[in-house]
């Protein structure tokens, strides 16, 4: 932990983390490692199923067990978690495939409909929404992976890979 409150010290503060929160692992993780690494961003997490109070009682269950019960979670405290299951677990909307296209296009990062593309997704309507608290500031996205299932991957990609 001190080691990377060391190495972050070398680069601008990041002021928000933004991630999908799909089991709560990565958000527990986060908010533990931050709180230890004496690292203050502020933290989002999107929950792509389930409610958001769902997550904040698991992370407190989480946290408590990672930390060998000396730590007390307030996950509410450490962390922001927005509503982001859209029409359902793993459910596409357009308009998401639409974002994920666009992100792909304009970035080359490609987004799952399932997990990264709705947490980056329902987080920018939430910064929209609040643009004077995230103008000027340094945002983290912390992509958790995953890929666009086959069925949806041309909905957004301009061209198909080919394996040869």
């Amino acid at each position: 932990a001190a080691a990377a409150a060391e190495e972050a010290a070398a680069f601008d503060p990041i002021d928000h983390i933004v991630f999908a929160v799909g089991s709560g692992g990565t958000a527990a993780g986060l908010a533990l490692g931050s709180h230890l690494a004496g690292l203050r961003p502020q933290l989002h997490g999107v929950a792509v199923h389930h409610s958001p109070e769902h997550f904040y009682e698991l992370i407190d269950a989480e946290v408590s067990e990672l930390s060998g019960g000396s730590f007390e979670a307030c996950a509410r405290e450490m962390l922001a978690i927005y509503p982001g299951a859209g029409a359902g677990y793993g459910v596409a909307t357009p308009e998401l495939m639409a974002f994920c296209a666009e992100t792909a296009r304009q970035s080359g990062v490609l987004l799952d409909h399932t997990y990264s593309g709705k947490a980056l997704y329902y987080f920018a309507q939430a910064a929209r929404a609040q643009p004077e608290r995230f103008r000027g500031k340094h945002i983290l996205f912390w992509h958790t992976g995953g890929a666009p299932a086959p069925q949806k991957r041309n909905a957004y990609l301009p061209v198909s890979p080919r394996i040869s």
